[in-house]
């Protein structure tokens, strides 16, 4: 066994849902550690309205289209594939970036940071761009209305394309000894962070250990609920959550 892998007999939680968890989990057990999956949200499909089937029909009418995230990818080209060749495709997030590519398309907006702020910046989404414009907003049932606002403040005309639904995962309560067991944990979300507390019974044990989260918004959020280690990764990428693992246990 090499003793020099920068994880080794590190117990990592992984939250991440079902089917974007194998990278993360299979690169930690090639650093050397031993990944536990707890996948605390829930991917669900979404039954087609009437509006999603309007927006799905006629795609054509769009000139940009925003995916908010990896799963956004994937349900919309579950239901449209080919995408219109005019439309104008932007990401937050290089996740969102690569798995538009795996599908055979190429973001032509794609922000620095991996927030809606940053998406903002970019100067095709400038009012002088983007007026009368229409876009439409691929993401899950609910979220932060920031885009949509202001992109509808800068005079483009805005619909939210809602196409699959994030769900709190039933998962039994990790015990004592499960929590006592672990090294460290990871959540790639504000979402993923408030699940995990909620599904967590022993939250005094939880909050006393390391957990890496992708930002600054789930660093406030991590502080409110009493975590008192916390390492802010500087995204939610499985690059930037492996390199915040490594960087602390090599400390």
């Amino acid at each position: 066994m090499n003793s020099c892998l920068p994880l080794q007999n590190k117990t990592i939680l992984i939250t991440r849902p079902e089917a974007l968890a194998g990278p993360l989990l299979q690169r930690i057990k090639e650093a050397g550690g031993i990944a536990q999956h707890y996948p605390v949200i829930r991917i669900s499909n979404i039954e087609e309205t009437a509006t999603l089937l309007s927006i799905i029909n006629n795609l054509s009418t769009f000139d940009i289209a925003i995916f908010i995230s990896p799963t956004a990818v994937q349900k919309t080209l579950e239901k449209i594939n080919p995408l219109p060749k005019h439309l104008v495709l932007a990401v937050i997030g290089r996740s969102t970036e690569s798995m538009l590519k795996k599908q055979g398309y190429q973001a032509q907006i794609i922000p620095d940071d991996f927030n809606s702020e940053s998406l903002l910046q970019q100067p095709s989404l400038q009012q002088d761009k983007i007026v009368d414009k229409s876009i439409v907003i691929f993401r899950g049932v609910g979220g932060r209305d920031l885009l949509s606002n202001t992109l509808t403040q800068r005079g483009a005309k805005v619909t939210y394309a809602e196409i699959y639904r994030r769900e709190k995962n039933p998962l039994t309560s990790l015990n004592h000894e499960q929590l006592k067991s672990l090294d460290a944990l990871t959540v790639t979300s504000n979402e993923g962070l408030q699940n995990l507390f909620d599904l967590t019974d022993d939250k005094s044990c939880l909050t006393k250990l390391p957990i890496i989260v992708p930002g600054h918004r789930a660093q406030q959020l991590a502080e409110s609920l009493g975590f008192s280690h916390i390492i802010q990764a500087s995204n939610a990428t499985d690059d930037a959550c492996l390199e915040s693992l490594i960087k602390h246990f090599s400390v």
